[in-house]
């Protein structure tokens, strides 16, 4: 009825759990810890203990007597109460049957620490609860590493549980097999602002729960930066992605999110800089402590993006570069931003923000090795009152800077137009293309190069006394609805007529003269209507 005690340094080696991972068998000079009572049949309490190639069992026999009446609270229970635990040692082990409880529970609490543990090979089958990971909110339970092994068979309630409100984080699972048929809660739980689970290349499947339309992962909204892949099968996770960009399982029932790449700096390429009005669309130069200037193309480290100088003058203190205003994405709660920094004084720049408890942090700043170094960081965001700087001190050099929503890697160099609107900073280049006559068969009938751009030469080939009726009128070669063309023309004589395939202004027909031009809109059908003329 007593647990076995394992202190801190002492490890219990067997000689094996017998010829089956399916059931308890003792055979083969199996070495099996059968225990019979209420509580775990093994603690271990100090560091370095450890328990190698043998069964726990939740012994159930003679058949209708006191051990079959009970049930253990679990297997094996490493209890961090009020001091450190460290470096336990598990390796093929067989959990087996702890259908009143856990099989593996790591707790810590009191202030306890259960860390840099190693367990490997673990078989766990049949139990309410396979491995459960706590830390209360003065505790700590990280940096344990599960390798290998497997959970499955009859899993009531949950195959791994993590849980706060301490800090009970990267735990890993590595190469490990999860899959019980169901489970009632999920096969993997994580909750707590302060916990979450890696696991990699682990092998998720639930057969039956796909029937109960159950997720197989439940992560609740306050854990983040879980890291998950590997196989996953039958149901899907249920988790905010947009704090979980590390959960990567692709399948036909679930996918992972990744931050959209699009640099939400407008202007991120410090284009058009003003140096007589201290001017820089899209940027609030904060403070009249610093000199500006834009550095020669020569200078430059990413395609189309200016290195801007700033000479700090040494008094006024933090001088900041901040971005007139980010759009605001209400569905993240973090922000990822930094730019490339050059500098030869140390801290002269660091990347700074308003953080969602309402304080302000700031990323690691520069060293002052005279380099290029990315400064830039991370984190969860005051959504009611978002701010985000760069906040300089000493004299720096800066280029792409970057702003993305999402909890991800940083993209600098990456401004990106979005289909959902647009701002240019820089030029923007138009196709130019050739239109030339139709055939002889159909001379009314012009079909503009669908794809090669919006602005069009017309090509008269000697003869411009030609008249345009129709444009681009067959199905396939028509222009989506919106799309705005503008005919170039460079010699006099041609007609566009217009009808009720062109609309033009006044029902006037288009006559040009050299160097003139016309354009019109698109409905997305055969039908065109002016814009405007240029005669």
């Amino acid at each position: 009825k007593s647990p076995l005690i394992v202190p801190g340094g002492v490890t219990i080696r067997g000689q094996g759990y017998g010829s089956s991972p399916l059931a308890i068998q003792f055979d083969a000079g199996a070495s099996t810890i059968a225990y019979c009572g209420t509580d775990y049949a093994v603690k271990l309490t100090g560091h370095g203990a450890g328990l190698y190639d043998l069964a726990v069992y939740d012994w159930r026999y003679p058949v209708g007597e006191y051990c079959d009446t009970v049930k253990a609270a679990g297997g094996v229970l490493v209890d961090a109460d009020g001091h450190g635990i460290e470096s336990i040692r598990m390796n093929n082990v067989f959990f087996y049957w702890f259908m009143g409880g856990t099989s593996l529970e790591l707790r810590a609490r009191n202030s306890g620490l259960i860390a840099f543990g190693s367990f490997d090979n673990l078989i766990i089958r049949h139990a309410h609860t396979g491995i459960l990971m706590s830390a209360d909110e003065t505790s700590v339970c990280n940096s344990n590493s599960f390798n290998g092994g497997a959970i499955w068979g009859g899993i009531t309630e949950v195959a791994v549980l993590a849980e706060g409100p301490g800090a009970c984080n990267d735990n890993k699972f590595m190469g490990t097999t999860i899959e019980p048929g169901s489970t009632d809660l999920a096969h993997v739980y994580v909750t707590g602002s302060k916990t979450n689970l890696k696991l990699l290349n682990v092998r998720m499947e639930g057969t039956d729960m796909f029937a109960e339309d159950k997720p197989l992962i439940i992560i609740d909204d306050s854990s983040y930066g879980n890291v998950m892949n590997g196989v996953f099968g039958h149901t899907n996770v249920k988790a905010d992605l947009n704090r979980n960009p590390g959960i990567d399982f692709v399948t036909s029932k679930t996918v992972g999110v990744d931050p959209a790449p699009r640099n939400l700096y407008w202007n991120a390429g410090f284009h058009g800089f003003d140096a007589a009005a201290r001017a820089l669309p899209g940027w609030s130069l904060v403070g009249t402590n610093a000199d500006l200037e834009i550095l020669p193309d020569s200078e430059e480290t990413h395609a189309g993006h200016k290195v801007l100088n700033v000479d700090y003058l040494n008094y006024g203190g933090t001088f900041k570069l901040m971005a007139d205003s980010t759009p605001r994405s209400p569905g993240h709660s973090f922000v990822t931003f930094g730019v490339f920094a050059r500098s030869s004084v140390p801290r002269s720049i660091s990347a700074a923000m308003r953080y969602e408890s309402g304080s302000i942090i700031s990323s690691s700043p520069h060293s002052g090795s005279g380099d290029w170094e990315f400064i830039g960081m991370s984190a969860m965001y005051d959504q009611s009152a978002p701010y985000f700087y760069f906040s300089i001190t000493g004299d720096v050099d800066l280029t792409a800077p970057v702003f993305t929503y999402g909890h991800g890697s940083a993209t600098p160099g990456a401004s990106l137009l979005s289909s959902d609107g647009a701002r240019m900073a820089g030029t923007l280049s138009l196709g130019l293309a050739s239109v030339h006559p139709p055939p002889a068969a159909t001379p009314y009938y012009w079909v503009l190069p669908k794809n090669g751009g919006n602005l069009f030469r017309v090509e008269t080939e000697g003869d411009p006394i030609r008249t345009i009726i129709r444009l681009n009128h067959s199905t396939a070669d028509r222009f989506d609805r919106g799309s705005v063309v503008t005919l170039l023309f460079t010699e006099a004589g041609t007609k566009v007529k217009s009808s009720g395939y062109i609309e033009l202004k006044d029902d006037q027909d288009f006559v040009s003269t050299v160097h003139s031009s016309i354009t019109l809109l698109s409905e997305g059908s055969a039908s065109w209507y002016e814009v405007t003329r240029n005669e």
